[in-house]
């Protein structure tokens, strides 16, 4: 004989993640309000309600940046290829140069070389 699913006071409720029907024993609220079955129930953090205490500790002063840094973008860091563009100065538009152009004019060993001496022979080059 087939059970039934009838339970008295119990009715069919969709899960808002899985998206099965279960009944309204099985169904849990989670933390984000959600209503869901037993396999997709998780805990809220408990750090998440964690207090902090402040101390009053507090470095005794603070000394203001007094350099600035002028980032320019050469012919070569403005242009559209992968290994010469560089972050906020590669233009997709920047194609009037062919690539082993911007490799000679660049070298090749200034390929490798940190931020600092690239901006330096961007300074003595006058690329601005």
């Amino acid at each position: 004989m087939p059970q039934s699913s009838f339970k008295s006071g119990s009715w069919w409720v969709i899960c808002d993640v899985c998206v099965f029907k279960h009944k309204t024993d099985e169904i849990k609220k989670r933390w984000d309000g959600l209503l869901v079955c037993k396999e997709d129930f998780e805990q809220d953090h408990p750090q998440k309600y964690l207090r902090v205490r402040e101390t009053g500790q507090a470095v005794p002063f603070i000394r203001e940046p007094n350099d600035s840094f002028v980032y320019v973008c050469s012919l070569w860091s403005a242009s559209g290829y992968a290994d010469l563009a560089e972050a906020d100065c590669a233009r997709a538009d920047m194609a009037i140069f062919n690539y082993e152009y911007l490799v000679n004019l660049r070298g090749p060993l200034d390929l490798y070389l940190d931020d600092y001496a690239l901006y330096l022979n961007d300074y003595i080059l006058g690329y601005e």
